[in-house]
């Protein structure tokens, strides 16, 4: 019966794990992810145990015959669970129903202990009640304490483990709770059956008991002492406290050798509670034979104060064995495998030792058999609510004020106090001098044992190119936050890299502050630019702060920046002596919390809201990329507002972008997506109304001075260079993500994907190949008149001032449907841009319908080949008459016929560029000055060029000449280029006409 009922012990630690991972995740979506939330409720559900083991005496009163109590207990928790489920499910709509619920900490504290209360109660209870029925002899209290202890807490070590790694991942966090409350289930049914079965042994309380206790009279007399239990109580306190605080500061420390990610987190809780199990199994044998406990408590106090300065020793070596594990090829799950090891090596011997000191503690404390049942649960609720106070005091005080080594130092520092509480209480002289000279030479290993570094961690991250290439960053800043190591790191003293837990959060250029990442500026300003009237916007995460920095130069009235790390600010007012732009401007208000809590809580409504959180892989920032957050943010828009949402391609398969995808568009019934692939970065926008694209907005508001001279730092001068990043339609995006399942609050697809890859993904799981696959240029449902114009028009963009044949042909594809005659127009313009004047002409020929622009180009065709006389009569079908007398004073250039192109009396600027550059051939001087303020270097053709460059060396302008010398080069270089292409693709083709066109050019 024993040995049955141990195994429902097992599988008991299995559930509480199970739900105390889940429960945790769920409260932390309505509570909020902030470090102070997470701890409070972390607080609460502790709170909740050591009441429950604190009232275990008082349960098992009388009642240690049978199983029922406990059978009881497993009931209610499993119930609870149930119970549960959909009240956590809800909880957020509680919460925005309720907004005082959230209003504080303490508010949240409450909540969480009536929430969890009942179940948590019933959690510690489990132990001590078990430990008060099983353990029924007097010799027996010792080792039954050890395998108790032990196997409850090898159930939480398969808890962790089969939660964090196949529960979740598998059936979600629903699943997981329904797994726990099968478990549950199972105890009580199995539970029922055997206790009708079988009857537990009688406590002995026979004379031979107490004979064979009497052979260890010191034992007994220590035991029994009231002082050895205030030590060993004082012992209690002190484990659990530092217990918790040193896994505190572990996680810290090894989450960047891990990942900050779910399987990540369920690794180092494994092993930690692995050491634990193991120690107090491993004591098992010697605790009821042990002569003199103090001495045992003394050595392996001493002992545990070495062996956490060891690890503290041993964390060092980390980035070392981070590069090697890096180079190791084959299967993510190998060197996943091989960073748990190295965990585990590091982490075993003070975990070990934590689990060896707890059994012996309750043995000192409880004493004999009625001890057991009078002050086990007594002593467990001490060790909890240590375990409360270290958690909060590591993570709150001591980690952000004074970082994780001076933790981990103190840490040990209080161990290697406690061994002289026992000293007074060991009879031998020698004894007690051997034990106060071990822990003296232990307190002397701080001084020679190495400290950790964050700086040498981060650099084994490896994860930007500069790292990957083996040079070595700056640090300007470098601080461990509430929520990661946040630094700030430069590799040329002119851009700076913002780092969180070693990965790339944004990029600043501290020389030119204009000259910054795109998409960041993009995902402000292209909801600005759709949004008929935008007054108000919500930003989710400061990050560099360039998204700010956008808003912040457009006309709306206010902009509210929720950040969740307040050591993200602090890194950015590193670099520019304390005061950040975006942060000076009035409009602009910024508050340190969770984005998602203060939008579920604050009914305010905005016109605009962003999101540019860290990775979606990452734990906490993977709570912004569900369909649930979507849909929240959504109910905070008003009616006309836009949603922008930063997607990373770094570390992306395309399975969860499909998720994204389909989580965001299940949401918005319409939107858009832009990307720059060459950044990695895609946005996702999404609105409650019909989106369409008013490019003359679009272009008024490129020219407010702000906005111009940011995108002009990347080649923006118009609305039609912005369509050079549009991706997909939501249309496209939706079909595109097929069946694959939404990312959401329960399955966590994005975290249980993405934590598994650790470099790139597998090539059928590319997404930059998924996203090139897909594209069509699917623009012309967001136009709501004149859609095959402005088709028509970004095709021909994308021809000649992009070099982008591809993306016109994708234009003129969608024309087919719109307007036969663009459409053909745009392929006629194709074949003729790459020389393809054999298949120009069978086309132009074959329709007689043409827009101006396509008789003139077929008029320079056959000016190229010779044909002028041609080229004039064809020139009659142009009916605009500016565009005729431009096309006709280009064809006289092309002919040579300077005379005649002089002697013309220009009606429009194109015709005056014309006329001045075959003027210049002869007259270089007066020509040039005029042209001079008719073109833009950056944006004309090379006759002109040249004859810009032949004005400048008349009048002796080197300067002028050199930049326009270098504008020459560039257009010359480039046209080869293209003409090189065109000559091999005509090579392979054996197109023999478009081959001597070519060559022609070429010469």
């Amino acid at each position: 019966m024993s040995h049955i009922a141990i195994l429902f012990l097992l599988l008991s630690g299995v559930a509480s794990l199970s739900y105390q991972l889940v429960w945790i995740r769920l409260l932390g979506l309505s509570m909020g992810s902030t470090s102070a939330s997470i701890s409070t409720v972390l607080a609460a559900f502790f709170l909740g145990l050591a009441v429950g083991s604190y009232l275990a005496e008082r349960i098992t009163r009388n009642r240690i015959d049978s199983l029922a109590p406990y059978i009881l207990l497993e009931f209610i928790i499993g119930a609870a669970g149930l119970i549960l489920l959909p009240v956590l499910l809800h909880l957020d709509a509680i919460m925005a129903a309720a907004p005082f619920l959230s209003a504080n900490l303490s508010v949240k504290f409450i909540l969480t202990v009536l929430l969890l209360g009942i179940p948590t109660v019933c959690m510690g209870a489990t132990f001590p009640v078990m430990a008060a029925i099983l353990i029924r002899r007097e010799n027996a209290v010792g080792s039954g304490i050890s395998v108790l202890y032990s196997v409850n807490t090898a159930g939480a070590v398969l808890g962790a483990a089969l939660a964090g790694f196949v529960f979740i991942p598998q059936w979600g966090l629903d699943g997981a709770v329904y797994i726990a409350v099968g478990i549950n289930m199972f105890i009580v049914v199995a539970a029922l059956f055997f206790n009708r079965l079988f009857k537990l042994k009688p406590v002995e309380t026979s004379p031979a008991a107490a004979a064979e206790t009497a052979t260890v009279p010191a034992q007994k007399t220590q035991t029994q002492a009231p002082a050895m239990r205030y030590r060993a109580l004082l012992v209690l306190f002190a484990t659990g406290f530092v217990s918790i605080a040193a896994e505190v500061g572990w996680t810290k420390y090894l989450s960047i050798f891990t990942g900050t990610t779910i399987y990540g987190f369920a690794a180092i809780l494994t092993v930690f509670l692995t050491g634990i199990s193991v120690g107090s199994w491993a004591i098992k044998r010697y605790i009821g034979r042990m002569q003199q406990p103090a001495v045992w408590m003394g050595v392996s106090l001493v002992m545990l104060g070495s062996a956490l300065l060891l690890t503290r020793a041993g964390l060092t070596v980390i980035p070392g064995l981070y590069e090697t594990i890096n180079q190791v090829q084959g299967d993510p799950w190998i060197r996943h495998t091989a960073k748990y090891m190295v965990v585990f090596g590091i982490l075993f011997a003070p975990t070990f030792l934590f689990g060896v000191i707890f059994p012996i503690n309750l043995k000192l404390y409880c004493g004999d058999l009625q001890g057991v049942r009078a002050r086990i649960g007594k002593a467990y609720a001490v060790n909890t609510l240590a375990s409360i106070v270290g958690a909060v005091a590591a993570g709150f005080w001591i980690i952000p004020a004074y970082g994780t080594d001076v933790l981990l130092t103190v840490l040990a520092a209080v161990i290697l106090t406690l061994p002289f509480l026992f000293v007074p209480a060991i009879h031998s002289r020698h004894s007690r001098i051997v034990l106060a000279s071990a822990t003296v030479f232990a307190v002397l290993l701080n001084i020679i044992l190495p400290h950790i570094n964050y700086e040498d961690l981060i650099n084994a991250v490896e994860y930007d190119e500069y790292a990957r290439r083996g040079m070595k960053p700056r640090y300007v800043f470098l601080q461990e936050g509430k929520a990661g190591v946040i630094s700030m790191v430069t590799y040329n003293d002119t851009i700076m890299v913002l780092q969180n837990n070693g990965l790339k959060e944004s990029i600043i250029n501290v020389k030119n502050e204009n000259n910054v990442l795109l998409v960041e500026s993009l995902l402000g300003l292209i909801p600005y630019f759709i949004h008929d009237d935008p007054k108000s916007a919500f930003i989710v995460g400061f990050g560099g702060g360039i998204t700010t920095r956008a808003l912040t130069q457009t006309a709306l009235e206010s902009i509210r920046v929720v950040e969740l790390e307040p050591a993200v600010i602090a890194a950015g007012r590193a670099i520019v002596d304390g005061e950040i732009s975006a942060l000076k401007d009035p409009r602009v208000s910024l508050e340190f919390n969770d984005a998602r809590n203060t939008l579920l809580t604050d009914p305010q409504r905005y016109d605009i809201i962003v999101s540019q959180p860290s990775h979606p892989w990452l734990a906490r920032a993977s709570m912004v990329f569900t369909r649930d957050f979507f849909a929240l943010a959504k109910s905070r828009l008003n009616p006309s507002g836009v949603y922008g949402q930063w997607v990373n391609l770094f570390h992306m398969d395309s399975t969860t972008l499909k998720s994204l995808f389909k989580a965001f568009y299940q949401v918005f019934p319409e939107g858009v997506t832009f990307g720059n692939l060459a950044s990695g970065d895609f946005l996702l926008f999404g609105t409650r109304q019909a989106l369409y694209f008013d490019l003359a907005q679009i272009d008024a508001r490129m020219q407010e001075p702000g906005i111009d001279s940011i995108l002009s730092a990347h080649k923006i001068n118009s609305s039609k260079d912005l369509f050079y990043y549009f991706s997909l339609s939501r249309q496209q995006a939706l079909e595109a993500a097929g069946d694959v399942a939404p990312n959401t609050d329960l399955n966590i697809l994005s975290e249980v994907r993405l934590s598994a890859i650790d470099r790139a993904p597998p090539e059928e799981e590319d997404p930059y190949a998924f996203l090139k696959s897909v594209y069509t240029f699917d623009v012309a449902p967001y136009f709501k008149e004149d859609t095959a114009q402005h088709v028509y028009a970004l095709g021909r963009y994308f021809l000649t001032g992009r070099d982008e044949i591809k993306m016109a042909q994708y234009a003129a594809k969608h024309l087919a449907q719109l307007d036969p005659v663009l459409q053909r127009s745009l392929m006629y313009e194709i074949f003729w841009y790459q020389y393809k004047y054999e298949q120009a002409s069978q086309l132009y020929l074959k329709h007689k319908q043409w827009p101006d622009s396509v008789h003139a180009q077929q008029a320079l065709l056959l000016a190229d080949l010779g044909s002028y006389a041609n080229a004039a009569k064809l020139l009659r079908h142009v009916q605009d008459p500016a565009s005729h007398r431009a096309a006709a004073a280009q064809l006289l250039y092309i002919a040579q016929r300077f005379t005649e192109l002089a002697a013309i009396e220009p009606q429009n600027d194109i015709e005056k560029q014309w006329q001045l550059t075959g003027l210049a051939k002869t007259h270089p001087k007066p020509a040039g000055k005029q042209l001079v303020d008719l073109i833009q270097p950056g944006n004309t053709g090379l006759p002109q060029l040249e004859a810009l460059a032949a004005y400048y060396q008349s009048i002796s302008d080197y300067a002028q000449l050199r930049k326009t010398a270098q504008y020459i080069s560039a257009y010359r270089k480039k046209k080869a280029q293209r003409l090189q292409g065109y000559m091999e693709e005509a090579v392979k083709q054996k197109d023999i006409p478009r081959m001597r066109t070519l060559l022609k050019h070429m010469q």
